[in-house]
């Protein structure tokens, strides 16, 4: 204990409470000699080392050096001061080769030229210090320049102490009740304005300080750092000498001040830590490093000290970084070895935790034994005897009390009897296998004998005979049927009548009545787990800890009511320990810290781990107790926790979360501002893999702190709350998107803000509004123009087809005329050679009307039925010149109109040809030809039947060389129907038939039938 000065009072020092969070190198700091800190508007925390500026955002540092592209603009890696300047919102960063300027809206550095122009000399000036106590207005204390003014509104740069004595010793500057004072070496000085300026007055003229370094105006007092004489104050009126007090905290050298949100002023002192002292009470507590505590602060040489707008107080220190002190983080105090105390707790592996009705405490140990602890002057003293059983170290698992007083143990080594009064121990042996390796052991109350549960199954202990009692055999016989292995207790609770509950590694929970031997597993906690650890009752309710989470087991319905896994799904399930605190709330000790528990809805309402102050998070089978006053205590391989959840203090601070950083298809992708502030971002098509990195500037138990966030256009769904800061998205489509993030607190209370970012990823060009229409135009003119080409194509081929039908026809037609002459000129070769010259005349003058009449024909597609009969009947006049035997006729039907009716030209002629040419022979050449024209329908049946020898006789003809006449003109008689159907759609037919084929006709000959449309 620390006694002090104050004035003519004194005050007491309070033990050791403060507890740090050491952030060095090693956690991402740039250098571990912090000298300066600050906080910005977003909540970022800034860390001035002298190795580089730190911005740190609850989980990574971000560090901007010089030789960076982010920090370039540092005129210096050594950060000698920093301030945040709330009204403008930026960042003034002192270094010790001049100043420069962080802009929170750009993220980034810009010197003092690119803003003040007029106060471009500042860039070039060793910075001791940069304060504002109004807005436009900031003061520059200088390392050698003395003290500069800068008025920002003005356009003003003055100078102040830079004579020749003063200017290397303005040491610190403060805003005090409207005034503002100076510290040189060893005076104050009042700088009062005077019209545009301010004129420097000595605040006690006779009064001299020993090597001030700091100030600090705090409540109704200045405080005056000293390097040589400690912490001074002085109360009001100022100007009294009166006022000025010494304060008297066993430090000398005092380098800096803070003060905190309940009102203590922080003292950081040059090499014996902090002090931290409350005015109201007068009361002190001190903080140094101790090299066995990793919760004690990191170095005794103090730096800097900076209070958050949370109410955390950050300490830089000389060596090792930065130190926190959150006042919601270290809650639950800690009991555990301390090498270099004699007489704190040897042995960190606890297994039980017994209070005796007298109030004495009792550690059982894994390696040292049985301890008593003294809880008001925090020290243990081991029982010798029970720390070995031979030459093994011997572990106490259970504890129990008889009516006397006596403390009956169950360790590995046996059954051991502690008489309180003569601190002796006695070791009951016994020749029973249950009398060695015991784990649980209770008194019964209604008998003087103690139940044991061993490795080798339970038994009793008569505390009267002082003997062992074997546990019925027929029950265990039972009890290894049903179970299938040995029953193993690791806790015993006695419930009313005579009846224990046993929880059993193999069997789970077992009830066992003492009196009436009655023997019983209960099945529904066996079903969720064979290892009961621990219990605790409540009512009709039984709180079962198991290895598979909690069964809360209705003793009266038989039956398990509810059955808690209090963890993640993929966490560990063993549940170590119960307590209920006094407003019913249940506590469970696990493998990965502590829970609670609602009473009535089950609920696991809040997880405590490392980030919550444990010091550590795995505790031991059945070690809990309960104080009278509400504390809970939980031992496990650190030690001991204890706390009182009354006194614990829930975390109300809940900021917005932040994005922080964005990579764009896995790469680093710089914003054109802050990432913290942009609202929305556009990406192209192939910039669709994003990846948002964020935190939360909640520094109270930061690893605790919780992220949800969704993508709305992608999927509406929040993720599952979890501590990771990243986000990634793959193979985003083209659309809108808005991505939605929110944070929680360590005591899990969400921010009322929403951090929203509307993100676009633009479609391609060939999928743009645009290029769709002007596709759909090109489109439909290439359809267009392939259409116009193809009808154009098809009309150009439509009219060659047509030129080269029509040429084909007339190539037909012409082809009838030679082959007519042909046959008619031979016909006047013959009449001339029989000198039949008359004859001869004859045939010619008609032969020059057929000839006139087929030539006009020729030229025509389509020719009258008149004009077509008329053309025959001078053919076969022509050919009764030539044969005068055969005779022939030609009829139309009286329905048919012979001027009206059209049909092909040329067609008929060839069969009346054919007919006298085939049809005839040498012997018989007076055949009968007919042709008729008829109307079927709506078509034109014309039939040229003769008598003569039939198709097949003529084709004999022809084989045997009679016949030298070729038929060419039924084979363009054929082409031209068949072109002719093409060109006009038509449906012409023609048929040829030998008599002899056909019923309806008897006789030699043929009949040719010709099928045309009527046009």
């Amino acid at each position: 204990m620390l006694l002090c000065s104050v004035g003519a009072g004194y005050v007491r020092a309070q033990p050791n409470l403060l507890s740090f969070e050491n952030y060095t190198s090693e956690q991402g700091l740039s250098q571990n000699s912090c000298f300066s800190i600050a906080q910005d508007d977003l909540g970022f925390m800034w860390f001035g080392t002298q190795d580089g500026l730190n911005r740190y955002d609850g989980r990574s540092f971000s560090v901007l050096l010089p030789q960076s592209a982010r920090g370039r603009k540092l005129p210096s890696n050594y950060i000698s001061s920093l301030f945040f300047d709330p009204y403008k919102k930026q960042l003034w960063v002192g270094t010790i080769r001049g100043a420069c300027i962080y802009q929170s809206a750009g993220d980034s550095l810009i010197r003092i030229s690119e803003r003040y122009p007029f106060a471009a000399a500042l860039e070039t000036i060793a910075i001791k210090k940069i304060v504002s106590f109004r807005e436009d207005e900031y003061w520059i204390v200088t390392y050698n320049r003395g003290l500069i003014c800068l008025d920002t509104k003005k356009g003003s740069v003055q100078s102040f102490f830079d004579n020749e004595q003063d200017r290397n010793h303005v040491n610190d500057i403060v805003g005090h009740k409207g005034k503002i004072i100076v510290a040189l070496l060893d005076a104050l000085v009042v700088m009062h304005p005077v019209n545009a300026t301010y004129h420097g007055a000595l605040l006690y003229k006779d009064y001299r300080f020993p090597e001030i370094k700091s100030l600090f105006s705090y409540g109704d007092m200045l405080w005056v750092g000293s390097l040589t004489e400690g912490c001074y104050t002085i109360r009001e009126p100022l100007e009294s000498v009166a006022g000025i007090s010494r304060l008297n905290i066993n430090a000398l050298g005092i380098g800096c001040f803070a003060g905190d949100a309940t009102g203590n002023v922080w003292i950081g002192t040059r090499g014996r830590g902090i002090i931290c002292y409350d005015p109201h009470t007068g009361t002190l507590r001190s903080a140094m490093h101790n090299k066995y505590d990793a919760r004690s602060l990191g170095k005794d040489f103090v730096l800097s000290l900076f209070c958050g707008r949370q109410g955390i107080v950050w300490c830089g220190v000389s060596g090792n970084g930065v130190a926190k002190y959150d006042p919601l983080r270290y809650q639950f105090g800690a009991v555990s070895n301390e090498p270099a105390g004699s007489t704190s707790l040897p042995d960190n592996m606890i297994f039980d935790i017994y209070r005796t009705t007298g109030g004495t405490c009792y550690i059982g140990t894994q390696n040292s034994g049985l301890l008593e602890w003294d809880r008001q002057a925090h020290r243990f003293y081991p029982r010798a005897g029970t720390e070995k059983y031979g030459l093994s170290n011997n572990t106490i698992y259970d504890m129990t009390e008889d009516e006397r007083g006596n403390l009956w143990i169950a360790s590995w080594g046996g059954l051991m009897e502690l008489d309180p009064k003569t601190k002796k121990i006695t070791y009951k042996q016994g020749t029973l296998p249950v009398s060695k390796r015991l784990y649980a052991l209770i008194k019964l109350k209604n008998a003087d004998s103690l139940f044991i549960a061993s490795e080798n199954g339970p038994g009793f202990f008569s505390i009267k005979e002082a003997a062992w009692r074997p546990f019925p055999d027929t029950i265990l016989r039972r009890a290894s049927l049903g179970t299938g292995s040995l029953l193993t207790g690791r806790y015993i609770y006695e419930g009313a009548d005579n009846e224990l509950w046993i929880c059993t590694g193999g069997a789970g929970l077992v009830r066992y009545n003492y009196k009436t031997q009655v023997f019983e597993v209960i099945d529904p906690i066996k079903k969720i787990s064979i290892y009961a650890r621990h219990l605790f009752p409540d009512g009709d309710y039984l709180w079962v800890a198991t290895d598979n989470g909690i069964a809360v087991y209705d003793r009266r319905k038989k039956q398990v009511i509810k059955h808690i896994v209090p963890g993640p799904a993929d966490a560990s399930r063993v549940c170590y320990a119960i307590q209920k605190d006094k407003e019913g709330f249940f506590w469970v000790s696990t493998n990965i810290g502590l829970y609670r528990i609602h009473p009535r809805t089950f609920e696991v309402q809040k997880y405590y781990n490392l980030g919550n102050g444990l010091s550590f998070l795995e505790y031991n089978t059945a070690c809990a107790l309960t104080d009278p006053d509400g504390t809970l205590l939980f031992g496990g391989v650190g030690g001991i926790t204890f706390f009182n959840p009354l006194q614990l203090r829930q975390n109300q601070f809940s900021p917005g979360p932040l994005i922080t950083s964005v990579k764009v298809n896995d790469r680093d992708w710089q914003p054109p501002g802050n990432p913290a502030l942009m609202r929305a971002l556009a990406f192209n098509h192939n910039q669709n893999f994003l990846t948002f990195y964020f935190a939360v500037n909640n520094f109270s138990n930061e690893q605790n702190n919780r992220f949800s966030y969704r993508l709305k256009g992608l999927n509406d769904h929040w993720s599952t709350p979890g501590p990771a800061n990243i986000a990634s998205f793959t193979s985003l489509p083209p659309g809108q998107y808005v991505f939605e993030l929110k944070a929680a607190n360590s005591d899990g209370k969400w921010s009322n803000e929403v951090q929203t970012l509307g993100i676009t990823i633009r479609a391609p060009w060939w999928q743009r509004g645009w290029f769709k229409t002007a596709a759909v135009f090109l489109l439909a003119g290439l359809v267009f123009f392939f259409i116009r080409k193809r009808e154009r194509a098809i009309k150009k081929e439509a009219t060659l087809k047509q030129q080269i039908a029509e040429a084909e026809m007339t190539a037909l037609r012409a082809q009838m005329s030679p082959h007519f002459v042909f046959n008619s000129l031979n016909s006047i070769r013959e009449m001339i050679l029989c000198n039949d010259n008359k004859e001869a005349s004859h045939f010619l003058g008609k032969f020059a009307g057929l000839i006139r009449t087929t030539l006009d024909q020729s030229g025509k597609p389509f020719v009258p039925l008149r004009q077509t009969m008329d053309h025959l009947t001078r053919y076969i006049e022509m050919e009764q010149i030539r044969n005068g035997e055969f005779t022939s006729r030609i009829l139309a039907d009286d329905d048919l109109d012979p001027d009206e009716v059209m049909i092909p030209s040329m067609l008929i002629q060839p069969f009346v040809e054919n007919a006298l040419w085939h049809g005839t022979s040498a012997t018989r050449k007076n055949i009968n030809i007919r042709i008729d024209f008829k109307k079927e329908g709506e078509q034109l049946l014309c039939i040229v039947e003769d008598d003569g020898v039939g198709i097949r006789q003529s084709l004999k003809n022809k084989v045997n060389g009679s016949k030298t006449h070729h038929s060419v003109g039924i084979e363009n008689i054929a082409n031209r129907i068949r072109l002719l159907n093409e060109k006009y759609a038509l449906s012409c037919s023609v048929h040829i038939h030998d008599k002899a084929d056909l019923d309806a006709y008897a006789g030699t000959g043929t009949v040719v039938e010709l099928l045309l449309p009527i046009k």
